[in-house]
């Protein structure tokens, strides 16, 4: 009876652990992490990175066949977590496959981690000519 106890809680264990999504993170450099209420920022595919961007790391984010919470928010705040934990305060979203029918149900995500002054970055579009 107690085989049969411990064999269905590692499958329990084991199958709880496999609905969350993969996260490999990569990271050339680290400084302290950042609070969690500290935003981070986020740079859509098409946008280019700041000049004053320092690139810490990459972190891939996807399926691991049983994710079950996987929507594109959910991917966002796990880089998000992952950018705070090495102290980076923006990421740069490089590739976003889309679930599809065929292949995954999940988003799945590369991001850079990135460390950007963000004075330089504010005084930068401060500068910026007004259109009328």
């Amino acid at each position: 009876m107690k085989k049969i106890l411990a064999i269905s809680a590692t499958f329990l264990l084991f199958f709880a652990a496999s609905c969350n999504v993969k996260v490999n993170t990569t990271l050339a450099k680290t400084y302290p992490p950042i609070d969690y209420r500290e935003e981070i920022r986020v740079i859509d595919l098409n946008k280019p990175i700041p000049d004053n961007a320092e690139q810490l790391g990459e972190v891939k984010i996807g399926d691991t066949g049983f994710t079950a919470k996987c929507h594109y928010d959910l991917v966002i705040e796990t880089a998000k977590m992952e950018a705070r934990k090495a102290g980076g305060n923006t990421i740069k979203i490089t590739e976003h496959k889309l679930p599809s029918a065929m292949g995954s149900t999940c988003h799945r995500i590369s991001v850079l981690i990135l460390k950007v002054n963000t004075k330089q970055l504010n005084t930068k579009q401060r500068k910026r000519p007004v259109r009328i």
